[in-house]
C-alpha cells in the first residue's frame, strides 16, 4: 500500500462541516454585497456606474428556447440587450469597432447566453479555422466569451469560449489567472450561425453543471467578452486596464476576476443531489501456443467504477474504485533540453473538480515566475515511470464560507 493524502485550506484555520439533509429550497441567508452600480431596473438589463462596472439583470424564459443559434425567438425582441463593449486593447476605453448585443437569460434548468456579434468585413477576413477543443490556437480565432463567478468571490471562475464556426472551449479560472484549467470540462452545449453582416452565437450552460453558493438571493460574477483577432482586439463587458492584458494577449484580460461586472436575478431551480456514476468493464480472450506453459482461451477482465456525489451546492465529492484511465487523452509531446523535469498537465478526470484547490504555490501560467510546486497529481499512480494501480480514492472539494476546500485520499 502506498497511501496518498492530502487537506488543504486556503486559509490558515481548521474547517468542521456537518452535511445536512436535502433541501426543497436553498437556505436563506444574506445577499452577497453587490460590488458595483446598483441592480437595473426593468425593462432595463444593465446598469453602468462612472467607473465603467456593470450589473445585469438576468431574464426568466417563459417559453423554452430551441438552441439552434438563430436568435429567432420573440425573446430576443422582447428582452432589452446587453451592448457598449469597452475596449481593452488596442484602444484602452474605446467603444468596440464592431457592435455586440447579448442576452442573459434563463429557466428552471440552465442559463443561457446569447449574442449577436456584427463584423462589416467580408467572412474571407474572419479567423475562425479551428474545431479542437480546449486548444490553444482556440484564444487565436475570433469569439464571444462568458465567464461566471457563481461564488461571488471575486478571484475565481469557469469561462465559455465559441467562435463563429461552433470551436468551443471550457476552462476553469483560479485567483485570478494564477492557475488557469483548460482541461476542466463540464457538461454544456452552443450553437452558432451568420446573418449579413456578423454572427450569432447560443450557450446552454445546465445548473447542475455549475457550483454556487446555497443561498436564496444569488448574485454572481459576470463578464463577457468579443475577441476580433485581425484587429487583435479584446472589448468586455466591463472596462479593464490594458495593464490586465499581460504582454499584449487579447485573451489574459478575462483573469481579472475581481474588474467583472455583476450578475443578479437569477432563481435557482429546486435543490436536488446531482450524482454521476461511470461504470466501466474491460475483458479480454488470450491464446498463446509458443508460451510455457501454453496459453489457450484465457480469459480476463476488470471492473471499476467513479462516482461524483454533490453534497451540497458549493461541496463535491468524487470516488473511485479499481480506477482505469484509459480513456485518458494522451500528453503533448514536449522537448526538454533542461535538467528539469517536464510537467505535463492532468488530464484525468478524477483530480479535475476544483484543481486550482490543490495546485497552491504554484507560479503564473504565462509569466513563468513562481515558487516550486508543493503538489503534483501527476504523481500519484506512478513510481518510478511505472504504472501503480490505484485501489480506491475520494475527494471533497468546494467551498465553506470564504474557505476554499480540498480534500484528497488515494490508496494505491
Amino acid at each position: 500500500m502506498r497511501p496518498c493524502r492530502l487537506v488543504r485550506l486556503t486559509t490558515a484555520a481548521a474547517v468542521f462541516w456537518l452535511a445536512a439533509p436535502a433541501s426543497a429550497q436553498p437556505v436563506s441567508s444574506g445577499p452577497a454585497t453587490l460590488r458595483g452600480p446598483a441592480p437595473p431596473v426593468a425593462p432595463a438589463v444593465v446598469n453602468r456606474d462612472a467607473e465603467g462596472r456593470a450589473t445585469v439583470r438576468a431574464t426568466r424564459l417563459e417559453s423554452p428556447l430551441e438552441l439552434d443559434g438563430r436568435l429567432d425567438e420573440s425573446v430576443y425582441d422582447e428582452v432589452a440587450f446587453i451592448t457598449d463593449f469597452i475596449q481593452q486593447l488596442p484602444d484602452e476605453g474605446s467603444p468596440g469597432s464592431q457592435r455586440t448585443e447579448a442576452w442573459v437569460l434563463y429557466d428552471d434548468t440552465s442559463i443561457y447566453i446569447a449574442a449577436r456579434c456584427y463584423d462589416d468585413a467580408p467572412r474571407s477576413e474572419w479567423v475562425a479555422n479551428e474545431m479542437r477543443r480546449d486548444v490553444f490556437q482556440l484564444r487565436q480565432n475570433d469569439s464571444f466569451s462568458v465567464m461566471l463567478d457563481t461564488f461571488y468571490d471575486r478571484r475565481n471562475g469557469l469561462a465559455f469560449l465559441v467562435t463563429p464556426i461552433g470551436g468551443f472551449s471550457d476552462f476553469a479560472i483560479s485567483d485570478e489567472g494564477g492557475r488557469v484549467n483548460s482541461d476542466w470540462n463540464t457538461i454544456w452545449d452552443s450553437r452558432t450561425g451568420r446573418f449579413d453582416g456578423g454572427w450569432t452565437v447560443e450557450i446552454e450552460i445546465p445548473f447542475k453543471s455549475l457550483r454556487y453558493r446555497p443561498v436564496l438571493d444569488q448574485v454572481w460574477g459576470l463578464q463577457l467578452r468579443r475577441i476580433i483577432r485581425r484587429r487583435t482586439e479584446a472589448s468586455y463587458l466591463t472596462a479593464l486596464p490594458i495593464s490586465a492584458a499581460r504582454g499584449n494577449s487579447v485573451i489574459a484580460g478575462f483573469w481579472r476576476i475581481s474588474d467583472a461586472g455583476s450578475l443578479v436575478g437569477v432563481e435557482l431551480p429546486q435543490q436536488s443531489r446531482n450524482v454521476e456514476i461511470k461504470p466501466y468493464g474491460i475483458g479480454g480472450v488470450t491464446t498463446d501456443l509458443d508460451a510455457a506453459p501454453v496459453r489457450r482461451n484465457d480469459l480476463d477482465g476488470d471492473v471499476g467504477l467513479d462516482v461524483k456525489y454533490g453534497i451540497t451546492q458549493n461541496l463535491t465529492a468524487d470516488f473511485t474504485v479499481n480506477t482505469d484511465f484509459a480513456q485518458v487523452e494522451v500528453d503533448e509531446q514536449q522537448l526538454d533540453l533542461t535538467r528539469f523535469s517536464l510537467f505535463f498537465p492532468e488530464k484525468r478526470e478524477f483530480f479535475l473538480e476544483a484543481r486550482g484547490n490543490f495546485d497552491f504555490a504554484r507560479g503564473s501560467t504565462f509569466n513563468g515566475v513562481g515558487a516550486p510546486t508543493m503538489f503534483f497529481s501527476r504523481r500519484i499512480g506512478l513510481q518510478g515511470g511505472s504504472v501503480v494501480p490505484i485501489l480506491a480514492g475520494g475527494r471533497v472539494t468546494g467551498k465553506v464560507g470564504t474557505f476554499d476546500v480540498g480534500a484528497l485520499n488515494i490508496q494505491t
